[in-house]
């Protein structure tokens, strides 16, 4: 799987085209809710392996992902420059988005604490503006390498 099958996520694709975002925003929203995601796994990273398991939630994971969808609407309006209130409204996706982690996560048998941790120490530093290598860094390379952990795929 790739971005493209990731963009071709008819539920997270719904969500965010009821919203008014285009299709390059919806690149822009996907990378700021993985930044959101790594942000709280380096943070937490037990916690966040908990959320992201294919186990029932438990309170502190709720409260986990209630804290990762306020980062993203905030990097929303930072970042990709959405208004609040639609900002507010692709909070809706969040959740499809850590569910697709999650399945990609089990599919691969890497639903575990080890396994998300290994697929995040894998995300390139998105905060990067610089090329290396002649591969993408930044914000698009940080995708591409959290995708690639997740799919096996460079």
């Amino acid at each position: 799987m790739d971005i493209n099958d990731l963009l071709q996520n008819e539920q997270i694709k719904g969500i965010l085209k009821k919203t008014g975002i285009s299709e390059k925003q919806t690149k822009d929203v996907l990378n700021t809710a993985l930044s959101s995601i790594k942000s709280k796994y380096n943070s937490d990273p037990k916690q966040t392996a908990s959320l992201l398991s294919d186990k029932p939630n438990t309170e502190k994971d709720n409260a986990l992902s209630g804290l990762i969808e306020n980062d993203f609407v905030k990097g929303l309006i930072k970042k990709v420059g959405l208004p609040e209130s639609v900002a507010k409204q692709a909070q809706a996706a969040m959740p499809s988005i850590m569910k697709q982690v999650t399945s990609s996560l089990s599919s691969k048998g890497k639903n575990s604490e080890e396994g998300i941790g290994g697929m995040m120490n894998n995300v390139m530093d998105m905060f990067s503006g610089d090329s290396k290598n002649g591969k993408k860094s930044g914000v698009a390379g940080m995708f591409s390498g959290f995708l690639g952990g997740l799919f096996g795929k460079k």
